[in-house]
């Protein structure tokens, strides 16, 4: 019998379907392709920007050298709202809170949870020297990322990068910029959600993810600060302006509908807690709206002399008249710019609403700063004329190899196949490349007759730009640098911090004492018992006024400063306990502020008294 023996078959062979091994190769076959576009993308992007990246890296640490250096001592416990939202912020992190009192829907309060998650994840409140410190902190964070995106916001505007730079210098090392950026407001949180929102709106993609981002920013500042929504309608103009008409549609519906959505859970939160509408028993929506819109006492207009927001004005002058004044002029003429008008609109908006007769925050100028610093670097830009050496252009048109440096045209995108809106009207360029700088050739080229009064022309435009950075090296470094110096070393808020801790460490347990937020955490992180009281709730929180059944009687300590005339109208109850009290301790130069014993009646006027009750 014979046999024959047949050559055994790979597994899989002519069956189509290929070895485990071979399958494996091709998955990480695959991955390793993967890897390698994103790192050639990642290489083309570095190779494309990394000009910007310098001068962006060297500028966050200007900035951060300048806000980061004595940002608790400079300015002082000048307002008490940076102390409300950092006890509101305490409040969430440890006891699950939304506020430390009621929660009235004053504001949203996406604010102070981002704060609360920066304290959180830091430990702020334990390790910082007081809780306002640690808040200021978040913001320090806050400005930093601010500075970028606006950077990045002039660049998307077609700013050439010397110009982008100086729009961050202005937005922050003017001294009003330091002043207001430094403290705990909610918003320097929202101006930083702006600005991520024009960002994406100002895409070059011009994509429905872009209009997507776009549309959660805006409605992330709505929920840092109700106030923002006034500038929705320039970041929308924007992003029109900057749209594709082929998913136009699409693109401004993604916008709209996260946006909206996003924000109406703040509705929806009052509804699933019954708080929409007024009620005799509970806070509402509605009634801190109408009292926000209609109710709330007027600050005045800023055409009236006498009125608090002139006099607001004349504050935010005196600290720097230069950054506000130079980007209100600037502002005017940006609006016949293309790229620079919704800049313009958004600056101009804000000052509009400053002559109606309404009421006006103590921060209201923080969200006028950035468009400010850019109305002023843009129109520099957009004075500024273009300049290539002619061979270098004929070389470079030939090849298609174009591009900008600090002082040419900045990176575009390749013109799209269809017609698009972009931003700058001026011809694309490539975004790979690196165009060399002017030189004294291209100035000095014969040229036609017929270009004459073209250079001319560029010519007074020139000195105009060099005029106007002249006046301004000489004048902001005389007038900024004492109060930079100030920014840098006074310590304004020691009053604050002493009259806490003297407290803390001479005034034993069981002891109520009423004072301000700012003050209010410090205590609450010492532990002090009884809880300490916030001024303000002394008259106007019935479940206060129910556990101090005799008014100031039953408060022991006041630590407060000095109280205008009008909050002491409005607060009777906190007028007549510090009328009837003595102090015990200033702290101060001028007494700022200080800690004040209660001497109800019968009891001597002593603060060492120890009479029962007393």
């Amino acid at each position: 019998m014979t046999t024959s023996t047949l050559p055994l078959l790979d597994r899989g062979a002519g069956t189509g379907t290929a070895p485990a091994d071979n399958r494996r190769g091709r998955r990480f076959g695959g991955f390793t392709d993967s890897v390698a576009t994103v790192r050639d993308r990642m290489t083309a992007w570095l190779l494309a920007h990394w000009h910007s990246i310098i001068i962006l890296a060297v500028l966050i640490v200007v900035c951060g050298l300048v806000h980061g250096i004595n940002q608790d001592g400079w300015p002082g416990r000048v307002n008490d709202d940076e102390g409300t939202y950092t006890a509101q912020a305490y409040a969430m992190e440890y006891w699950g809170q939304i506020a430390h009192y009621t929660y009235w829907y004053d504001h949203p309060f996406g604010g102070w949870l981002l704060i609360a998650v920066y304290t959180t994840l830091t430990h702020a409140f334990e390790r910082a020297p007081t809780a306002v410190a640690a808040a200021r902190e978040c913001m320090f964070v806050v400005h930093l990322v601010s500075c970028a995106l606006l950077y990045l916001l002039a660049r998307r505007l077609a700013l050439r990068r010397v110009f982008s730079a100086a729009a961050v210098l202005l937005f922050s090392l003017a001294p009003l910029a330091v002043w207001y950026q430094r403290m705990a407001f909610l918003d320097n949180i929202a101006v930083m959600w702006v600005l991520a929102a024009l960002v994406c709106a100002a895409s070059p993609r011009r994509s429905a993810g872009a209009a997507i981002w776009a549309g959660v920013f805006m409605a992330f500042a709505f929920w840092s600060k109700e106030t923002t929504l006034i500038l929705l309608p320039a970041v929308y103009l924007l992003l029109r302006q900057n749209r594709d008409r082929r998913n136009w549609r699409f693109v401004r519906q993604n916008f709209l509908g996260f946006l909206t959505v996003i924000c109406g859970l703040y509705v929806l939160y009052a509804v699933i807690k019954n708080e929409l509408f007024e009620g005799a028993s509970h806070v509402s929506l509605i009634g801190a709206t109408r009292w926000q819109l209609f109710d709330r006492p007027a600050s005045g207009s800023l055409l009236n002399a006498d009125s608090s927001t002139r006099s607001m004005a004349n504050l935010w002058l005196e600290i720097d008249p230069y950054l506000l004044c130079a980007g209100v002029i600037a502002a005017f003429p940006a609006l016949f710019v293309r790229r620079l008008r919704v800049v313009a609109i958004l600056l101009l908006i804000q000052l509009a609403f400053m002559f109606r007769n309404g009421y006006m925050p103590y921060a209201y100028v923080t969200a006028m700063l950035p468009f400010a610093a850019l109305c002023v670097a843009g129109m520099l830009d957009a004075l500024l004329p273009y300049y290539r050496p002619p061979t270098a252009n004929a070389a470079r048109d030939r090849s298609g190899d174009m591009a900008g440096s600090a002082l040419h045209d900045p990176p575009r995108d390749p013109a799209p196949a269809v017609e698009t809106r972009s931003l700058s009207r001026r011809p694309p360029i490539s975004a790979l490349t690196l165009a060399s700088a002017p030189t004294s050739a291209s100035f000095a080229a014969p040229l036609p007759a017929a270009a004459e009064p073209a250079v001319l022309g560029t010519w007074i435009r020139l000195v105009a730009v060099a005029s106007i950075v002249t006046a301004g090296l000489l004048t902001l470094p005389e007038h900024w640098a004492p109060k930079l110096h100030t920014a840098l070393t006074a310590d304004d808020s020691a009053p604050s911090r002493e009259a806490a801790r003297w407290y803390i460490e001479n005034i034993p347990d069981g002891n109520i004492v009423v004072t301000d937020d700012n003050i209010w955490t410090d205590l609450e992180l010492a532990g002090k018992k009884p809880e300490p009281i916030w001024f303000y709730k002394l008259d106007l929180d019935p479940a206060v006024r129910e556990k101090l059944k005799n008014g100031w009687q039953d408060v022991d300590y006041f630590i407060l400063g000095d109280l205008t005339p009008v909050t002491l109208n409005d607060l009777p109850m906190v007028a007549e306990g510090l009328r009837n009290s003595i102090v015990v301790k200033s702290f101060g130069a001028h007494g700022e502020i200080a800690v004040r014993k209660v001497i109800r009646p019968g009891c001597p006027a002593t603060p060492t008294a120890a009479a029962p009750g007393c």
